[in-house]
């Protein structure tokens, strides 16, 4: 069980800093902030909405691309398609099913309107906050906690982290995701999520500190590549240079939104709201109230 993040290898982020020189993909992410670009273990993971359009190494000495075959299929199709003596009869619109080249820019926005079939509100709403706020390094980070006492998940998922200047250094911050419809909020799987985070934070702090060192300074480089498209905030900028990390399992936060003005002044019959039940039951884990988030919308909701 192990946790690592970074492209450290030379000779792949050179390359990557060549093609960002050169009309295609690679210049193309790099141009839409609206994506996110996820820092793996030596490779790279683009997302859209919570779906990775390009899973992005290096191979061969060269940076290769793939993206899932459902991203490829055509989101603009409209038409009918006979069904004649048990056979599909596609005609004209077999050639248009599938996006067969990458022909710049409409082609990303082409892949990006197939992936969003396959979202759903809480990725929707992670992908909003994160593109919003540009102290995020990382989202999706899965750790590997296979036989590790007292984990009900092997592979517990924190939907993003983010750095927070602090009067020591940088903190790095955990933050789990939820709608507001989410029963996990009411039947208490969240406080059970959130006490596997905190176990697995304590048991990677030396990897959580390197991982995301490097993934400052990747982050930072890839901003340079991009004309003044992508930015990063100070706190990323900071740590790229050198700055400290503090690793806590207390900087673990949870995010709720979608909801309405009724939903939210809702109250049981103890005349608590869903907020007050939450900051209840995180009290258990030793969340407060300043690391839990209630907001109706992802729209300016800052981490």
């Amino acid at each position: 069980m192990s946790f690592r993040r970074g492209i450290r290898g030379d000779d792949f982020r050179k390359a990557l800093e060549t093609l960002a020189q050169q009309d295609g993909w690679w210049k193309d992410v790099l141009t839409d902030p609206t994506l996110i670009i996820g820092i793996r273990d030596e490779y790279l993971n683009v997302y859209w909405q919570g779906q990775s359009i390009f899973k992005v190494s290096f191979k061969g000495g060269k940076v290769t691309a793939s993206t899932h075959e459902k991203y490829l299929l055509n989101p603009d199709l409209k038409d009918q398609v006979s069904l004649v003596e048990g056979k599909f009869a596609f005609g004209n619109a077999e050639p248009r099913m599938l996006t067969r080249d990458y022909e710049g820019a409409a082609t990303l926005a082409k892949l990006k309107r197939a992936a969003s079939l396959y979202s759903g509100q809480e990725k929707e709403g992670v992908h909003e906050i994160a593109t919003s706020n540009l102290s995020v390094v990382d989202v999706e980070v899965a750790i590997n906690a296979s036989g590790v006492p007292g984990i009900k998940r092997n592979l517990p998922r924190m939907d993003l982290a983010n750095f927070e200047t602090t009067a020591t250094g940088v903190d790095l911050v955990f933050w789990e995701a939820k709608t507001f419809s989410n029963p996990e909020l009411e039947n208490g799987d969240i406080v059970g999520q959130i006490a596997d985070y905190q176990k697995v934070i304590d048991l990677h702090k030396t990897e959580f500190d390197d991982s995301y060192r490097c993934v400052a300074k990747n982050l930072a480089e890839m901003a340079e590549w991009s004309n003044g498209l992508r930015n990063v905030a100070a706190a990323i900028s900071a740590v790229a240079k050198g700055a400290k990390i503090n690793v806590s399992s207390a900087n673990v936060g949870l995010l709720v939104y979608d909801f309405t003005a009724v939903q939210r002044d809702r109250k049981d019959k103890d005349g608590k709201t869903l907020n007050d039940r939450v900051i209840e039951s995180l009290a258990k884990v030793g969340v407060g109230p300043e690391r839990i988030r209630f907001k109706g919308t992802t729209k300016g909701l800052t981490i």
